[in-house]
């Protein structure tokens, strides 16, 4: 794990490069790789890589980064963990290619050089890297298919500029800084913006399983390389079908992908919820280590969010090394601008508050890798929300479709708005189903079409633009002021795809396109390299993933259980207490704290107060907006702070 940037030229300019400005990049990246530093800036070519090293395989100087091929032609500067990276490297042996180090991060190289793109397909692991040939002159940037690694891009000032976090590309002369209207948009419905935006104009996010390639004359291209419709099933589509076949295949899955996420040069500890999925996780960590070191937070006041005592029966039963932290409001609080700092750009998800004192945790014991939980509710229709959708769509929405002609549906929503002006909500949903739309949108939603109507001062304001980077990466995203114009994207390819696709692939395709690496993988890897954390995620394996996506939802969701499959796996394994107990879910009392807090209720003044670019978007701050809607958890307070103090607090 490690972070890095770079950048370069795409056209002649007379802006001057030097490696003053790589070194300050790699600077705002030190907390993502403390155990190194490197730059290399080549000036025939005007390109330059910086890098920060946290270092977990090949603890060695021979692992230093940006690292380069045997002849000098190939650099790399690179993020993440390849997993196979021992049977690659035999294979290019093989090819009579002659290694330096037992790094990972070698193997891509010596890959690249052998197979060219072709490198991506043969990874097992997380990723986000940066390659320049300079025999080619070609730069090639690639994101890991389920995106767990992030990267960063922009074409401003006649640069193609990089990052692992966007804080490093403003120490880029040619960089602006403008939040982007499209952007701030989506932002207020997904409490995140979606790839390839980000809430700064002309700066993108790779989406995963992306790639980005410049070539001699510096022409930007982009390319998908990895989709889950386009996998064929590595297993039989038979066991998919069959509730113990399936069982018994996710067992073996997730049971190598525990192992295989062991590996490194230094210790791996799990963080530890209580909860069926971290603990399930703990539970196959134990067949391999002798002892599991995990980690688990509670809240000082926050009694509701609790799970001391389901994470103590955890670590006893499997004889874990268990560490505890407990922390109150006033450091929650004390840390909320310095994990915005971290963010680059608006998350409104207060679970990264907990996320980081538990990184902090497992680094102070000194930890550097840790095993997470994330992905397991998307794979298995593990939340409450996926199941009201289910009942939905079974009881009234597409009943509703089949006995009401079209022509009527437009003006019963229309009526049916009249009498639901209290409970937008559901006025909404009635309008996307007059109008043909999807009801599942995401398994976050903040703010709906006509709440954001509430919120923002004038319509006036919000300019529709055309963005060429977007349209290249996403062709034919309708780029308008209206965010299911992202959902309908992703769900016409899924339905081109698999015009039978049931409720279940539409949701875990749809997560797998959005939230999955944009909301909750980022807010994994932002807040534990805030720590100078590796955190890698078993449940998210591309096996599992692509396994999980072929079985039909009958099978994943039966007697009205969420998460039957993983359940069910779990019995013998797990006590019951633990399989069977309330979905808690991971989080923070911050919705308390904004209205009886000491420290939190400060940001509301600030809301009224702060002077700045992202001021003018809103109306004065609405309270029954703020009490009343799933945005409770001070959503609509933090997010109007947010954008309104990125540069004051960058």
């Amino acid at each position: 794990m490690c972070g890095f940037a770079g950048f370069c030229r795409l056209e002649r300019t007379a802006t001057a490069i030097d490696t003053q400005l790589l070194q300050s990049m790699a600077k705002k990246l030190v907390h993502r790789g403390p155990d190194d530093q490197g730059v290399w800036l080549d000036r025939k070519y005007d390109v330059g890589f910086a890098n920060r090293r946290l270092s977990i395989i090949d603890l060695s100087t021979a692992g230093q980064m940006p690292m380069h091929s045997k002849d000098g032609s190939i650099v790399i500067t690179y993020n993440g963990e390849i997993y196979n990276y021992k049977k690659l490297r035999t294979e290019l042996e093989a090819l009579g290619y002659v290694f330096c180090s037992n790094t990972d991060t070698e193997v891509i190289l010596q890959g690249y050089a052998a197979w060219g793109d072709g490198v991506l397909h043969k990874l097992d692991g997380i990723f986000a890297f940066a390659i320049f040939d300079k025999e080619r002159n070609e730069l090639f940037m690639a994101r890991d298919r389920i995106g767990v690694k992030p990267l960063y891009f922009s074409l401003q000032g006649g640069f193609v500029s990089f990052a692992s976090e966007i804080k490093a590309l403003w120490e880029l002369p040619w960089m602006q800084q403008e939040i982007s209207q499209q952007a701030m948009y989506h932002y207020l419905t997904f409490m995140v913006t979606p790839a390839p935006y980000t809430i700064f104009r002309g700066v993108y996010k790779l989406p995963a399983g992306y790639f980005m390639h410049v070539d001699a004359q510096r022409n930007v291209t982009f390319c998908e390389w990895y989709d889950i419709l386009k996998q064929t099933p590595a297993i039989a589509p038979a066991a998919c079908m069959d509730t113990y076949a399936s069982i018994e295949v996710i067992h073996d899955l997730l049971l190598e992908a525990t192992k295989k996420r062991l590996i490194a040069d230094v210790p791996v500890g799990a963080f530890l919820s209580g909860g069926l999925d971290s603990s399930l996780n703990v539970a196959l960590m134990a067949q391999f280590l002798p002892k599991v070191q995990t980690f688990t937070i509670s809240f000082a006041d926050g009694t509701e969010h609790d799970e001391l005592a389901w994470a103590r029966l955890v670590a006893q039963r499997f004889e874990a090394e268990h560490h505890e932290i407990t922390i109150t409001e006033k450091e929650a609080a004390e840390f909320f601008e310095t994990m915005i700092y971290h963010l680059d750009e608006p998350l409104a998800d207060c679970v990264c508050i907990p996320f980081y004192y538990v990184a902090k945790l497992a680094r102070d014991v000194g930890m550097k890798v840790v095993q997470v939980g994330e992905g397991a509710d998307e794979l298995f229709f593990g939340y409450p929300v996926y199941a009201q959708h289910a009942t939905l769509r079974d009881t009234w929405w597409n009943p509703g479709l089949r006995a009401v002609p079209s022509f009527l549906r437009k003006p019963l929503s229309r009526a049916a708005g009249a009498f639901l002006k209290k409970r937008p909500h559901y006025a909404e949903l009635i309008g996307n189903w007059a109008q043909g739309r999807g009801h599942f949108w995401s398994g976050a939603i903040a703010f709906s079409e006509q709440q954001k109507a509430l919120i923002l001062s004038s319509s006036s304001v919000l300019q529709p633009e055309h963005d060429e980077v977007v349209a290249k990466i996403y062709p034919g995203l309708r780029q308008e002021f209206d965010s299911y114009a992202i959902i309908d994207y992703h769900r016409r390819r899924l339905f081109e795809a698999r015009p039978n696709a049931d409720l279940g692939q539409e949701i875990l395709y749809l997560e797998l396109k959005h939230r999955l690496p944009e909301l909750l993988l980022m807010r994994a890897d932002k807040m534990a390299m805030a720590a100078s954390i590796e955190a890698r995620e078993p449940y998210l394996d591309y096996r599992l993933v692509e396994f999980a996506f072929q079985i039909p939802l009958s099978i994943k969701y039966q007697n009205q259980t969420t998460k039957f499959l993983l359940k069910q796996l779990a019995r013998g394994i797990l006590p019951d207490v633990i399989i069977d107990r309330k979905k808690q879910g991971f989080g923070a009392p911050t919705a308390r704290w904004y209205e009886q807090g000491k420290f939190f209720p400060r940001y509301y003044d600030k809301v009224s107060t702060a002077a700045s670019p992202g001021a003018k978007f809103f109306k004065t701050a609405q309270p029954s907006l703020e009490k009343t809607y799933r945005a409770a958890q001070a959503q609509y307070a933090v997010q109007r702070w947010v954008l309104q103090n990125l540069w004051a607090t960058r």
